[in-house]
């Protein structure tokens, strides 16, 4: 045996030794990986070379060359595989937290993987590469002139992948198109718009645009709405009413607080810019569309004017008779909600008609706050239609669901008539229209007829009874002596709160 063949032999014995060594390793520290077979087809192509030579065969021949070039070939490729982990997987993406896309790492390979294959195709099979290069320095213009919106594409995705200004998930909008990113990938952008539609935009057309990214630099957006209000209307006022109101809707923030801005004197109306922040941009269309709702029906219940545009004027006259017939209509419709009520029922017909002259018809949206539990009050809501939920809050804040009104039953009659703070909480789940019956109504009428506070307790006190589950027996003595000392207790507190002795 020859000291070259021996030299071989060794040289494959520690060859497999290695190779048996690295896929240790690898099965170690990266299990799964698919490393493992590149090695071990290396392996096998370094072991092919080395028994060739060790027995004689000439390095010029075309099996050693194909040997050869298979193990440098699987070697670069196993040594670009193990640099992958350790810069782009280790270093940059759990050390530094640097998100390399994987395309940009696959052209990168790609390029150094064909660097080895031009030396390869030289350096052992001695193929010269002057006219290839000559021919394919053409063949690549003419490529390049073919495929440029290609190419464009490919090169912006990788500037954007780099740069990663938004990612899946978040909100963006360019020109005309608003939607939330569902893919991304080397030649196009795709988002799904809020009719539900997926727009494809190209990488190109999107590096040489404005893009505006609503979900950075955090999830916080600042909406604005516009309202025209009458020129006779204090701006103060008018700041005030809008900002109450945006303050207890849902999905607007607390910080920062919602603002409004007099933005200019229009020619028919004073235009405030109304400004609030929101955390879920998907849900814009439907917040802004309640705060303008909210907004109308609080204007409205408080006598605020919004002006029609003034385009075109039309004199029409409408007569006194008219409005006389609307008015007692509305009045008409209060006396029968009040005569519908079981509290008043002690009340005259003639009674009944003074109390709904100073009584009010309102209307509520839906979510809105009719009263807040432990709110001072001092006023009775009668439902004409709609709907409400009635809830109270324990100290830690969670609601107890009470009860759902609707056209027909009534609430707040402890606070009318004794000034009691609100019990619970009332918010309407549907638009709902209300009578108020107000202190001030019930005390002109009990000081014109005192003799009906006795009864309107009674039935107060009954009322309250029925509401807290109790039953009373009227057999016991000592309960009757009970139910007798609250009665007293109450009309004595009504008594109180009207000043009336």
């Amino acid at each position: 045996m020859s000291g070259e063949m021996i030299v071989h032999g060794v040289q494959a014995v520690v060859l497999g030794l290695s190779v048996g060594l690295i896929l240790l390793i690898i099965r170690k520290h990266a299990p799964g990986s698919r490393l493992r077979m590149w090695v071990f087809f290396a392996g096998i192509a370094g072991a092919t070379y080395l028994i060739m030579k060790m027995f004689g065969v000439p390095g010029e021949s075309t099996f050693s060359k194909i040997a050869l070039a298979a193990t440098i070939m699987l070697s670069s490729n196993i040594l670009l595989r193990i640099l992958n982990l350790l810069l782009w997987d280790y270093l940059l993406k759990k050390k530094g937290d640097v998100h390399i896309p994987r395309l940009v790492i696959d052209i990168i390979n790609f390029i150094l993987l064909t660097i080895v294959a031009v030396a390869v195709l030289n350096g052992v099979f001695g193929v010269r590469l002057t006219g290839f290069l000559v021919t394919s320095t053409v063949l690549s213009a003419v490529i390049g002139l073919s495929l440029q919106d290609i190419l464009g594409n490919l090169f912006a995705g990788l500037a954007l992948q780099m740069e990663r200004p938004f990612k899946l998930g978040e909100w963006v909008s360019m020109e005309e198109d608003e939607g939330v990113v569902v893919q991304m990938n080397w030649r196009t952008l795709t988002v799904r718009t809020r009719s539900g539609d997926h727009v494809t935009i190209p990488n190109a057309t999107i590096s040489k645009n404005i893009v505006t990214n609503y979900s950075r630099p955090n999830r916080n957006h600042m909406c604005r709405v516009q309202v025209g209000m009458a020129y006779n209307h204090q701006p103060g006022m008018i700041k005030r009413v809008i900002t109450s109101t945006l303050e207890a809707m849902d999905g607007i923030l607390e910080t920062p607080t919602p603002k409004v801005f007099l933005e200019e004197f229009d020619e028919y109306s004073v235009n405030y810019d109304v400004r609030f922040w929101i955390s879920e941009y998907h849900r814009r269309p439907e917040i802004e569309n309640a705060v303008r709702t909210r907004i109308w029906y609080i204007l409205r219940r408080r006598g605020l004017t919004i002006p029609f545009p003034i385009r075109d004027v039309t004199v029409r006259e409408v007569s006194a008779e008219h409005d006389d017939m609307i008015r007692d209509t509305i009045k008409q419709e209060v006396i029968n909600g009040l005569r519908n009520v079981e509290l008043f029922r002690p009340l005259s017909f003639d009674q009944i008609e003074e109390l709904a002259s100073s009584a009010s018809k309102l209307l509520f949206s839906k979510g809105e706050i009719l009263v807040q539990q432990g709110d001072s009050g001092d006023s009775l809501f009668i439902i004409m239609s709609g709907k409400v939920d009635v809830s109270v809050s324990d100290d830690s804040g969670r609601k107890t669901h009470l009860a759902d009104l609707q056209s027909g039953n009534y609430f707040g009659e402890m606070s009318l008539l004794t000034g009691e703070p609100r019990s619970a909480s009332v918010i309407a789940l549907a638009e709902t229209e209300v009578i108020v019956v107000e202190k001030m109504g019930m005390a002109v009428l009990l000081e014109n007829e005192e003799s009906i506070i006795e009864p309107l307790s009674a039935i107060l006190q009954k009322r309250l009874e029925d509401l807290s589950g109790r039953i009373i027996d009227q057999t016991s003595k000592e309960d009757e002596a009970v139910r007798i000392d609250r009665k007293d207790h109450l009309l004595g507190r009504i008594r109180d709160f009207f000043g009336i002795r």
